[in-house]
């Protein structure tokens, strides 16, 4: 799914004033705000364009604001006035060097701004790329509509090309609050007690589907004064029928996309691990306790449990794990203890595996021996940082490890306060993955929404082999678990001269082990039989290999998650390096690279609108010494002003406040 998203606006005054600034002035707006996005096999590139003209008689700000998915990468970014273009530079390249990879949550912002003189106008272009994830049973592309303000034209065109086919598409409601999951009443078969916005179109083919939004001043007004500030969601399946996937190749790369549909669900060993500390009192706990209620009702015949919660102490409900249909409500209303300060996050672990463990004399009190075609896994879900006990992170890991054995750890982090770093390296090392749950009014939905993502576990232990050494630079092959709903994907290099690849599959399904081989043909990555009355083949033109990038891309995510996993200083060098290579290859923005924001080399004379693309360079550090340079973290930003008169490489550059946010993102300099 090639996504190529491009979203016009225009605006005339900063985002904090920008109404006031209406209301006092009168000033007006007449460029059109557009949004156009083509996607191909999953793969996004979405493009973010902003134009705005200061029509008064004094400077103002004009801010530039993006919401990126944490899985995303910036490819580039234009400012048209007086900068032009953009470099991707290594970190140690531009003069700073982050210490450490950025904490990833499920969103990322990036922000510019700058003072525009009276008369003047200035265009924003920004380019990012990601892979759109499977999960319980769709993709769903977001794409954020924050022109501050009503805008006349708005229009957001979205086409999805999928070469084995589409099974179903639909837009959702806007999405006023970041946070909230959008959930769809009913099911894929049965109406939906949804529907899209106002002047929302969708057309579809078998292999191409088409949306289109165009509100209208009044409808924008509608749904607030100032205009649209949500997200347009759409979400959709493909088609795939045969069992061992789809594969498609392109110049040389491959991608595997592995997601077999109707196998029957694997029982599940299951311990919730729930932090009960002082931190957790009021809306946390409440919210926690409904979505366990509505969890443990969600449990399958087959399906063991146990509960255990903890805060300076762990509190253990029953002896080993217990049969699905104990009485849960009694477990919700009666086993949460007061809440007590401090956090034993080594001592709840141990606890936990300890339940898990099959040599365990009580492995459960109904006689349940656990067996290789079962899936044991741990649910995780703390506030804070370990305080009491054992708090020292390495050795908890360790523990943790050596406890655990095959069993699977998820970790939920909740709030802003829990050690989300932690609880991702812990998920790393141990077969499972870490959320971040954001303190909101939809908190028990997000926690429902995560168990469903791993509630039907299909196949565990699974391993894609590609035989006869026809492949190499292959990405990971080797899954734990693959859920219902989800997706698998395996990238890589092909052997000049291959025409069909053997893939094996091995697994354990819910009966026995899984051994099947394959011959799969390769489908170069084009879309066959689409219409061109919806714009989808058109649209294709011109994009480069998605197959090539998507290997990038899925091989630096690969090499920074090994860079966390491992405290081999030498390794974590030898990971960054092949790391920061790839990123400046492909122009990737990512936590080893930086974006350089340079002005051009030819006069001025007049402020215009310009577009640039985005080139790899190699310059020293000492050109990162220009108006303005930054390293930013999560909810760090510098802003500063420039001399006036500034010089760079002997021509005047008008005094301006520029500034950048990279919330969850990198490094930002600007000459």
């Amino acid at each position: 799914v090639l996504i190529l998203v491009s979203v016009n606006c225009s605006t005339s005054c900063c985002m904090q004033c920008r109404k006031e600034c209406s209301d006092k002035h009168g000033f007006s707006v007449a460029r059109p705000m557009w949004s156009e996005s083509d996607s191909m096999s999953r793969y996004a590139v979405t493009t973010v364009e902003s134009t705005t003209w200061n029509q008064l008689h004094i400077t103002k700000e004009a801010a530039f604001e993006v919401d990126l998915s944490s899985s995303a990468f910036i490819s580039n970014f234009t400012m048209g006035w007086i900068w032009k273009r953009t470099v991707v530079k290594s970190k140690e390249r531009s003069g700073q060097m982050n210490s450490r990879l950025c904490q990833e949550n499920s969103e990322k912002k990036f922000r510019v701004a700058v003072n525009l003189p009276p008369g003047t106008r200035v265009s924003f272009t920004l380019t990012y790329e990601e892979l759109l994830s499977r999960r319980l049973g769709r993709y769903e592309l977001s794409l954020g509509l924050r022109p501050g303000q009503p805008v006349q034209n708005i229009s957001l065109d979205v086409s999805i090309s999928e070469r084995t086919g589409i099974s179903y598409i639909r837009a959702l409601p806007l999405r006023t609050n970041r946070l909230l999951t959008n959930k769809v009443q009913g099911t894929l078969k049965e109406p939906l007690l949804s529907y899209p916005p106002p002047s929302t179109k969708v057309e579809q083919n078998p292999y191409c589907a088409h949306v289109r939004y165009t509100p209208s001043i009044q409808q924008q007004k509608n749904i607030s004064p100032r205009g649209l500030n949500a997200d347009f969601v759409i979400q959709y399946d493909v088609e795939l029928k045969d069992p061992m996937g789809d594969i498609q190749v392109d110049d040389g790369y491959f991608v595997h996309y592995f997601a077999p549909r109707g196998l029957p669900v694997v029982p599940k060993d299951v311990i919730f691990a729930i932090d009960i500390s002082g931190s957790m009192t009021g809306t946390k706990i409440k919210q926690t306790k409904a979505a366990m209620t509505t969890i443990l009702s969600d449990l399958r015949e087959g399906d063991y449990f146990n509960l255990i919660t903890f805060s300076d102490k762990v509190y253990t409900w029953k002896k080993g794990r217990t049969v699905f249909s104990f009485a849960r409500n009694t477990v919700i209303n009666y086993f949460f203890p007061l809440l007590k300060p401090g956090t034993n996050i080594n001592a709840a672990l141990l606890s936990a595996a300890q339940l898990l463990n099959p040599s365990s004399h009580s492995s459960s009190s109904s006689g349940h021996a656990p067996s290789s075609h079962r899936v044991p896994m741990i649910i995780f879900l703390t506030d804070g940082e370990a305080t009491i006990g054992e708090t020292e992170p390495d050795v908890i890991l360790r523990n943790a490890q050596n406890a655990l054995g095959l069993a699977s750890l998820f970790g939920l982090a909740f709030g802003d306060d829990a050690d989300f770093p932690m609880l991702r390296r812990l998920a790393l090392e141990n077969r499972g993955v870490a959320r971040m749950v954001y303190e909101d009014d939809d908190a028990a939905v997000q926690l429902k929404g995560f168990y469903d993502e791993v509630a039907s576990p299909l196949l565990s232990d699974i391993q894609l082999s590609y035989l006869d050494d026809q492949v190499y630079d292959i990405t990971r092959s080797l899954f734990p678990n693959y859920f219902q709903g989800s997706e698998l994907v395996v990238t890589g290099r092909l052997k000049p001269g291959v025409q069909d690849l053997k893939v094996m599959l091995t697994a354990n399904d819910s009966k026995q082990k899984v051994k099947v081989e394959n011959e799969l043909p390769l489908a170069k990555a084009v879309i066959n039989g689409t219409e061109p009355s919806l714009g989808c083949a058109q649209a294709l033109d011109g994009i480069p290999s998605f197959v090539h990038r998507l290997w990038a891309y899925f091989t630096i995510k690969e090499l920074l998650l090994a860079k966390i996993n491992t405290s081999d200083v030498f390794i974590q060098r030898l990971l960054v390096d092949k790391a920061t290579n790839l990123s400046l290859k492909y122009n990737f923005v990512t936590p080893v690279t930086s974006l350089v924001v340079i002005k051009p080399d030819i006069d001025e004379p007049e402020p215009t609108i310009s577009s640039s693309v985005l080139a790899t360079t190699s310059k020293t550090a000492t050109e990162c010494n220009g108006c303005f340079c930054v390293l930013s973290f999560p909810f760090f930003s510098i802003h500063q002003m420039c001399p006036r008169p500034s010089r760079f490489r002997g021509k005047v550059i008008q005094s301006i406040l520029f500034s950048f946010y990279f919330f969850g993102l990198d490094t930002v300099c600007v000459h």
